[in-house]
């Protein structure tokens, strides 16, 4: 009795879990931690026979053919080391967990799986923590948060969290962040309590998951659904295009972005958006002619694909701008064209970087996918000039409709009234027109009226409002300029006019206008009243013999 007591006290005491049966196949003793091989089921009772289901069928053939060799079986979700001893009346069946396949596979897990006691100190991590630090995971056992230098916003996380469910008992679910040198690593984190047989909390486990490519992909589709709703919602052009470099820029680390637009002739590329290049450089590059060896913007536009130079310094597309870019430390740029659904080249989209790389499949999918979106903007942009130019813009001669003159020439006039500022209106009339259309045929005809709204636009300021008002008639306004001043402009006007080379098929084509002048003045309310007056004094100065600058007498 004595020794059965004492081997039933020391079998309890081991960390294995135990059954004793006599040669009747009766339990003579179980200890508490055989619960692991019984999956939630009451443990066997002493005096009772093995019940039929309690070993796995493996381990009752070793009853009937008992060896000293183990047995390592998977069992809900476990994986137990079994042995089955024989004794010289029954048999020592011991089980416990097979803590090196634990160890393999947790070894082998993706994730970082880290056991802390309860003041936070590192009792247990895997070899996993070698995939994101240089330190080895034997370094940090046994070291608190702060003594494994972890950044501050990681161990804040830990702690906070920890602390949680030390409080609560409580499983806790966290985000947390690691910035290193090469990239930033997302994880998604979850601590989790472990109790004791009595139910006292002695440790927590932490499990990792690196979710940096699922937290990078979550990121980028918000980016990119406010990107499409800025496009969708007609946001100005200028503004989505400066959405989309900051968007890439977050999105592929230490990239800086540009987009240039190719202009109407298809020659130059100039600058529309690149926030993180210096200021210096993008002067230099602005206007930059397109051609095969202009770099890789200018390359990538003139042959319509893509350009990958991973090494500016080496790559003979940047010979003649090596030195340029080496001066503001950029060492790679990969260019892709910005196409129209034709084919068309609308610009480019180019990633710079401080050092010599080569995207990979990811950056390179980014790029063709904004690339895309950046044509659908500019060509939606194109087409609504297009629409607002037929809307306000004479055909032929480009200058604003007699619609939109007179809509803009209104705000100005009633500025002007309200302010009490001069203002002052020119009614144009092309001498003899319709003798030029006699005699050259329409095709003269337009080339003249072509060159007479150049002419006038030249000639006059940048503030100035010019327009067809119909046929061979045009009308400017004039804002903050009195009526003196207004009668030297128009006789200037005149004399550019009158001295204009025109041809039509090599045959000259010399033309003079008549010009009517009328100055705002108190007694005036209207532009209808101000247009009148500058008419009345247009068919003043053709009255007089044409090629003459007619002012209108005071309103």
């Amino acid at each position: 009795m004595f020794a059965q007591a004492t081997l039933e006290t020391v079998l309890s005491a081991l960390p294995a879990g135990y059954l004793l049966l006599d040669l009747s196949r009766q339990v003579v003793f179980v200890s508490e931690r055989f619960s692991i091989a019984c999956h939630g089921s009451p443990l066997p009772t002493v005096g009772s026979p093995l019940p039929a289901t309690l070993l796995p069928q493996a381990v009752q053939q070793r009853l009937d053919q008992p060896d000293n060799k183990g047995l390592t079986l998977p069992a809900h979700g476990l994986l137990l080391e079994w042995l089955v001893t024989p004794l010289r009346d029954g048999w020592l069946i011991s089980v416990r967990e097979d803590r090196h396949a634990f160890r393999t596979l947790v070894d082998n897990s993706p994730d970082i799986i880290t056991r802390y006691d309860l003041e936070l100190r590192c009792r247990f991590i895997n070899n996993t923590l070698s995939n994101f630090s240089p330190t080895p995971a034997a370094e940090h056992i046994g070291r608190t948060l702060e003594e494994r230098r972890l950044p501050a916003q990681l161990k804040d996380a830990i702690r906070h969290n920890a602390q949680q469910v030390i409080a609560s008992g409580k499983p806790q679910r966290f985000i947390s962040e690691l910035s290193l040198p090469q990239r930033l690593y997302v994880f998604e984190s979850r601590l989790l309590p472990e109790f004791d047989d009595a139910g006292q909390l002695q440790s927590l486990l932490s499990i990792d998951r690196d979710i940096s490519e699922q937290h990078a992909t979550r990121l980028w589709e918000a980016d990119e659904n406010r990107l499409l709703e800025m496009i969708a919602n007609d946001r100005p052009l200028q503004e989505v295009m400066g959405w989309t470099c900051q968007m890439i820029e977050n999105q592929l680390s230490g990239a800086m972005c540009s987009i240039m637009l190719l202009d109407e002739a298809g020659e130059r590329l100039y600058l529309a958006a690149a926030p993180s290049l210096a200021s210096e450089y993008k002067e230099a590059i602005d206007g930059l002619r397109i051609g095969e060896g202009i770099g890789s913007c200018g390359t990538a536009a003139q042959r319509g694909e893509m350009v990958i130079v991973s090494d500016i310094a080496s790559d003979p597309l940047w010979q003649d701008y090596r030195e340029l870019a080496a001066a503001h430390r950029l060492h790679a740029c990969w260019s892709l064209p910005i196409l129209a659904q034709d084919g068309k080249v609308l610009g480019t989209f180019g990633l710079y970087h401080d050092r010599p790389c080569a995207p990979d499949s990811q950056a390179l999918d980014i790029v063709r996918r904004t690339s895309h979106l950046m044509a659908i903007a500019i060509q939606q942009e194109q087409r609504a000039t297009a629409l607002y130019r037929l809307a306000t813009q004479d055909g032929l001669t480009g200058l604003a409709n007699r619609r939109h003159f007179l809509d803009l020439a209104s705000q100005r006039f009633k500025e002007a009234r309200y302010l009490g500022k001069p203002f002052s209106l020119l009614m144009m009339d092309i001498d003899h027109f319709k003798r030029v259309n006699d005699g050259h045929g329409h095709e003269g005809g337009d080339v003249v009226l072509q060159a007479f709204a150049q002419c006038v636009k030249s000639t006059l300021r940048a503030s100035d409002l010019v327009c067809r008002m119909g046929g061979e008639e045009f009308a400017a306004i004039l804002p903050d300029t009195p009526a003196s001043e207004a009668l030297v402009v128009a006789k200037r006007l005149r004399n550019a006019i009158a001295a204009l080379p025109i041809a039509h098929q090599d045959h000259p084509i010399p033309i003079t206008v008549s010009i009517g002048v009328a100055s705002l003045s108190p007694a005036c309310r209207e532009l209808s009243e101000l247009i009148r007056h500058a008419d009345q004094a247009l068919y003043q100065a053709k009255a007089k013999g044409r090629n003459r600058v007619c002012v209108a007498e005071s309103l």
